[in-house]
């Protein structure tokens, strides 16, 4: 990364934006605008979007506008995924490139990119493009997915799913952060299967929405590797948790802005809390066990999602906690009463899961339930639909005869 002086942590979080290019042209034109501009704070480096993903990852903190090249790229998209794996979603993501594409142009801005520019820059192009975002004139911005989770009834094994699904989501990115939400404020176990303590975050959290911002955030979640965060509470019994209308809604869309993921342990499907989270999530997971109230209650509870305004993706998670025995629902029983598409099936595992939650550690091995996690991660992420996809010259290297 010529041109670009490597920095100590602390200095490294007080950028506002850096840009790395892959020609001298790029850099010089940059260098005038820069010269000229408002920006303070900035980095120019040379390299293209593997250089940008190995200096954020020394940086503690993301910039707040990160500028990079995609010329000459085969795969401009992959690598633009692989980027959003390493900064945080605040980050507001400019692209310059080679290839005047309508359609590039498009995919660029569904992924919650600011702005495409095309070769070659010059100082008043990349003025019109990085002032305009001054005056407030952006277009939407990459947000973090909220995930809801919940199960048809208790023992269903909703919450090991979801804090194994949260921690499995943030050991996938180089720089993911992921936050745990437990929605149960008195008993929920989530924060200590991942080996952190409750503490009393949740409530700290809901009642100081105002005060939002990473810094705080920081300092009230719980975390152990700064990529995986907690937020729980274990309150006294005999206090209440009702947050006004609105409060979940308006926390979790703060966390989005600053956590790749945020996977929201649902404990039942018919409150107004649980009802809020449904509907500022992108997703929502409803595991089921193999049993004929979890049939009924599966289909009673995604007709309920389905049926609202705006109503998320919505995962079925078929989990059997109980050992296959003479008189219980077998699984193709199961799935012919439902008549739903049920995405995620984890065999019966009691081994791996009890030690891991009495340990408060990853899943060990290669057994059903850490196989059922991590099939559900890759759909939430998209790579299970992207390792299924080759590009135009794979196919045609297969069709050649050796």
């Amino acid at each position: 990364m010529a041109g670009l002086v490597d920095k100590d942590r602390d200095d490294l979080r007080n950028i506002t934006f850096a840009a790395f290019v892959k020609d001298a042209d790029s850099e010089e034109e940059l260098g005038r605008y820069l010269k000229t501009g408002t920006l303070t704070d900035t980095r120019v480096g040379r390299g293209d979007i593997d250089a940008a993903i190995a200096w954020l990852q020394k940086a503690g903190r993301s910039p707040q506008r990160l500028l990079v090249d995609i010329a000459g790229s085969s795969a401009p998209l992959d690598e633009l995924d692989r980027l959003a794996n390493a900064c945080e979603p605040s980050v507001q993501v400019y692209v310059v490139g080679d290839r005047n594409d309508v359609g590039l142009y498009r995919n660029l801005l569904m992924r919650g990119v600011q702005d495409y520019l095309v070769k070659p820059l010059n100082a008043e192009l990349l003025r019109r493009a990085l002032d305009d975002s001054d005056s407030g004139a952006v277009r939407k911005g990459r947000h973090g997915k909220a995930i809801a989770v919940m199960g048809t009834r208790g023992g269903v094994g909703a919450t090991s799913i979801a804090a194994h699904l949260a921690r499995d989501l943030a050991a996938g990115g180089a720089r993911r952060r992921v936050v745990y939400m437990d929605l149960n404020a008195h008993d929920g176990c989530g924060a200590s299967l991942l080996g952190m303590a409750g503490g009393n975050a949740l409530a700290e959290v809901i009642g100081n929405v105002s005060r939002l911002d990473p810094q705080y955030l920081e300092r009230t979640l719980a975390t152990t590797d700064n990529r995986l965060y907690v937020l729980a509470s274990e309150l006294a019994y005999a206090d209440e948790f009702v947050p006004a209308p609105g409060v979940l809604g308006d926390v979790l869309d703060t966390l989005c802005q600053y956590f790749h993921y945020v996977v929201i342990d649902v404990p039942s499907c018919g409150s107004a809390l649980a009802n809020e989270a449904i509907a500022h999530a992108g997703l929502a997971c409803v595991v089921a066990d193999l049993s004929v109230h979890s049939a009924r209650t599966l289909v009673r509870m995604v007709r309920h999602i389905e049926a609202r305004p705006h109503p998320p993706t919505v995962y079925s998670v078929l989990n059997q906690t109980q050992p296959s025995l003479q008189g219980r629902v077998l699984p193709k029983d199961f799935l012919a009463a439902v008549e739903l598409p049920v995405q995620v099936q984890i065999g019966y595992d009691p081994k791996t899961t009890a030690l891991a939650e009495n340990l408060g550690e990853p899943l060990a091995g290669q057994g059903p339930f850490a196989a059922g996690v991590r099939t559900l991660s890759s759909l939430v992420t998209g790579e299970a639909v992207r390792q299924g996809k080759t590009v135009w010259w794979q196919r045609v290297l297969h069709r050649v005869p050796a």
